[in-house]
């Protein structure tokens, strides 16, 4: 239990450095999560419990609701000093806190807004506007988990797509993706599009008023400061899906119909401190599997399709396409030759 606990903390403190001790501190989340988990990752045996090992821990849902007030802390102290400062800094400030929001706030949203109660849901859905992505929660739900590994999937990484073509792919049609599930949700029930019940419109509403608040009370500085911070959260967002499905399909049966999911379908990662800082973000194949299935009771176990190597070791090289498709290319060549 406590590594869960101790790693996203350790990443939200180390960002706390930059509002605290100025702008040039800001370069600590990124050495401890470019660097030192990725050491981590090398030094610690993958995970690798036994599914009877694995036990419900009430005390991490509480932990889980912990993580909105802490980074909202983390956002206003920084909101605070990049008021003061120049540009470029104020920039810089809020991509060294996107830092803990993309890595440790997005995987903690991710897991709430796949629970059942609403308390869950709506701070999931809290820290996903503190990035403007509230979107995210309908697209994900109800069409990333439909529709992975195939065409029809903004998030799914086509073969030799390299990053950058798929991040403006995948935000732009995420968009349009998100507006047209909820469209068609509520004409099933018979209710009004262009309503407050469109959680979509309602989400973007809220996430304009936050960035006029924040525009108002610390003018362009405080803009510079929420690009900075959205940018590096929500990139870190979608390279993670980017790697997490790169090349893998499913087979197309008929009109659109394609065969079910399985573990050829998502990339694994076991790596420890990875796991830890993500709340198992990496066991990915088991949680296409049962989506609803808490973090902590995700299987373990090695699956077909496994990273060699932890999440930040794989988004850094996700960024250099021509090494990432030397690394990942021949793997899902002999992955097909099987």
């Amino acid at each position: 239990m406590i590594p869960y606990i101790f790693f996203p903390l350790l990443i939200i403190f180390t960002t706390s450095a930059g509002p605290i001790f100025g702008p040039s501190w800001g370069l600590t989340p990124f050495i401890l999560i470019l660097i030192v988990i990725p050491i981590f990752d090398f030094l610690l045996p993958n995970l690798n419990k036994n599914d009877d090992e694995l036990f419900p821990k009430p005390a991490y849902n509480i932990f889980l609701f912990l993580i909105l007030p802490l980074l909202i802390l983390l956002f206003v102290a920084g909101l605070f000093l990049a008021s003061k400062v120049d540009f470029l800094s104020a920039f810089f400030l809020g991509a060294s806190i996107g830092m803990a929001t993309g890595s440790v706030g997005l995987p903690a949203a991710h897991e709430l807004i796949h629970q059942t109660g609403r308390l869950y849901q709506r701070v999931g859905v809290a820290i996903l506007i503190l990035c403007f992505y509230g979107h995210f929660r309908v697209e994900h739900i109800h069409g990333h988990h439909l529709n992975v590994a195939t065409k029809n999937d903004p998030a799914s990484a086509r073969f030799n797509e390299n990053v950058y073509k798929y991040l403006f792919r995948c935000i732009t049609s995420s968009w349009h993706s998100a507006w047209a599930l909820e469209k068609a949700l509520l004409l099933k029930k018979e209710k009004n599009v262009i309503s407050i019940q469109n959680r979509v419109s309602f989400y973007f509403l809220g996430e304009i008023i936050f960035l006029v608040t924040i525009l108002g009370l610390f003018g362009l500085n405080g803009l510079l400061f929420f690009i900075g911070h959205t940018f590096i959260a929500i990139l870190l967002l979608e390279v993670v899906e980017y790697i997490q499905h790169y090349g893998l399909e499913r087979k197309h049966i008929s009109n659109n119909s394609f065969e079910p999911y399985n573990e050829c379908h998502a990339w694994n990662c076991r790596a420890a401190a990875t796991n830890w800082s993500t709340f198992n973000l990496g066991l990915h194949c088991a949680h296409h599997k049962q989506p609803g299935k808490q973090f902590f009771l995700l299987s373990n176990k090695k699956q077909l399709m496994e990273m060699p190597a932890g999440y930040p070791i794989m988004i850094m090289l996700a960024l250099v396409p021509p090494i990432w498709f030397r690394v990942m290319n021949p793997k899902l060549t002999a992955r097909n030759l099987d």
